[in-house]
């Protein structure tokens, strides 16, 4: 029992860094630097951070909670509603890799790259929102 317990657990962490983080970003770091004369730097190198920590360590740790998670839980990956946030998070994860990878490495030199990264960092707030009230309602058995 303590292993499922221990699991889950893990997995509630993660999400709240995760979402909580951008939540920290885009509400208090964001409006802190926005008129600041090292406002690109600051982006940029808040933004390499929270990439690594936020993006590839938190989401590769998500993955894997979450399918331990439905397995101790639910047997594994008989649900559809596990498949359907499963499929949510595989476009989580694509937009976060373009968000990182792709407008954020550019938006330093370019208007319109950090237009994209703004809004493709949005999508995935309220992506992420979605996903914890799915795994909240997959949780409660519904």
């Amino acid at each position: 029992m303590f292993t499922k317990e221990l699991f889950l657990w893990l997995h509630v962490i993660l999400a709240t860094f995760w979402v909580g983080g951008m939540i920290f970003l885009s509400l208090v770091i964001a409006p802190y630097i926005k008129d600041k004369p090292f406002r690109n730097e600051a982006f940029q190198e808040v933004g390499k951070r929270f990439s690594l920590y936020g993006t590839m360590i938190t989401l590769s740790l998500l993955l894997a909670t979450g399918l331990v998670n439905a397995y101790l839980l639910h047997g594994g990956l008989t649900k559809r509603s596990i498949m359907e946030k499963l499929g949510l998070f595989a476009l989580i994860v694509f937009i976060s890799l373009v968000h990182d990878l792709w407008a954020g490495k550019r938006a330093l030199n370019s208007k319109k790259h950090a237009l994209w990264a703004r809004w493709l960092g949005l999508i995935n707030l309220l992506l992420g929102f979605a996903a914890v009230y799915m795994g909240v309602r997959i949780r409660l058995g519904m």
